[in-house]
């Protein structure tokens, strides 16, 4: 079996938990995209794990493989890799040769690059991922397998810096005693991850051939894809589920399974467009503990909305869905879900592109009542599905509907075991 599992919304939609939650069916698990600025959460018996690098199927999968897709901070990555060898000494760890590498200046670019846009500000998380994928399609970008040569590793920084140097005035990186540091800093790195360096395209492509089940993980989501996101308040990398052939060598048309996850509500961190969103109400952000697994940055918190999902399961393909928080949910008295935008008064058939379309666009709504607490979930756990609340199952069936997809797992508390399954997960 091969699939790929990724976010239907504007990230922080849970996948952490799914992918953990199914990845004890497959014996590989890879990440194709992004980098530290993705953070995934895993519990276990109520002890989490917070993967930003690492695969989060790394605590049931035989193998995890970090792709070219990715851009890596090897000094994250290396505390990472420890403190998963303390919980499974036994995981093998592949990262591609190609993988491209965060600097600290880039992480310092990132900043310089925020300040000025302006008006246009994304609010990213500072962890210099823009800025390396900028290197890579420059073309001056410092990749994996050059760690292990100190002369590449010096001639790409002093490239960068001198094409950047403009934007780095005032920083620390116009010391060259500081660029001669970071180079002998990231020779250090290399040599405690060199190590697990491969070409990973042959790996997964041998796994394939050999009859291994492969489960390929994107970060981030849907809406903040590079391309098909609302441009420009986006990601730098591509988070569709056909990302993963450029994102680890992979063709896309061997997948036999694409799983989208969705938040029973919706959250995005970071500025832009968001038209489902619940301004000044707070209620639903501390129920649901929504602030950001990398930056800690309270998130911004919305209605779940159809026009969006239906626009990322289209984009895609997306065969089941995976719902995560609808116990948070509940709580809420009344919950709304958008079921179609307007502008002018004409229902639009699209994703809006223009950012003025979003300044005219007019939401509707349909209304639920809640369902209350769960108290009873080690009984919906035993008996499954029709054990869940009445009116929870409203709520799911009218999502099933309205997609056209089946919700194939429902997770109904943060913990790995709080999950139910059906029909091609049974």
């Amino acid at each position: 079996m091969i699939s790929v599992i990724l976010g239907l919304q504007f990230g922080d939609e849970g996948k952490g938990k799914i992918t953990d939650f199914i990845s004890k069916d497959y014996d590989d698990v890879v990440r194709f995209n992004g980098g530290s600025n993705a953070g995934h959460t895993v519990v276990i018996n109520g002890e989490k794990f917070k993967f930003h690098l690492v695969p989060s199927g790394a605590m049931q999968s035989n193998r995890v493989i970090l792709g070219n897709g990715m851009v890596i901070d090897p000094e994250e990555l290396v505390d990472e890799i420890d403190l998963l060898k303390k919980s499974k000494k036994n995981i093998d760890i592949k990262i591609s040769a190609g993988a491209h590498i965060v600097t600290k200046m880039h992480k310092c670019l990132d900043k310089k690059e925020e300040e000025i846009r302006s008006k246009l500000n994304i609010g990213t998380t500072s962890q210099g991922i823009g800025p390396t994928y900028e290197d890579k399609y420059a073309r001056t970008g410092i990749r994996l397998i050059d760690l292990s040569n100190p002369e590449i590793i010096r001639d790409k920084i002093e490239t960068i810096y001198n094409m950047k140097r403009q934007l780095l005035k005032g920083s620390i990186y116009e010391n060259p005693e500081e660029r001669g540091k970071m180079v002998e800093s990231l020779c250090s790195f290399g040599t405690s991850i060199m190590k697990y360096m491969d070409y990973t395209e042959n790996v997964i492509y041998n796994d394939y051939r050999s009859g291994k089940n492969i489960l390929f993980e994107g970060a981030q989501g849907g809406m903040l894809d590079i391309d098909f996101g609302i441009y420009p308040f986006v990601t730098s990398s591509n988070t569709l589920a056909g990302a993963l052939s450029t994102g680890s060598g992979f063709s896309f048309r061997k997948v036999d399974r694409v799983i989208g996850v969705f938040k029973a509500y919706t959250s995005k961190v970071g500025s832009g467009p968001f038209p489902s969103e619940i301004l000044n109400d707070s209620t639903l952000r501390d129920l649901g503990g929504e602030y950001g697994t990398t930056t800690g940055r309270p998130r911004r918190i919305g209605w779940l909305d159809l026009p969006l999902l239906k626009y990322t399961i289209m984009m895609n393909d997306v065969d089941s869905l995976a719902i995560t928080k609808v116990d948070i949910l509940g709580k809420m008295k009344t919950i709304k879900v958008a079921t179609k935008y307007t502008i002018d008064g004409r229902e639009i058939d699209y994703f809006p592109r223009r950012l003025e379309e979003f300044d005219k666009l007019h939401v509707d709504y349909v209304e639920f009542p809640g369902w209350g607490d769960i108290t009873n979930g080690d009984d919906i756990i035993s008996k499954g599905y029709q054990e869940l609340p009445e009116n929870m199952k409203k709520f799911l069936e009218f999502i099933e509907e309205e997609t056209g997809k089946t919700i194939d797992i429902i997770s109904l508390g943060e913990d790995r075991r709080m999950t139910i399954t059906k029909q091609i997960f049974n």
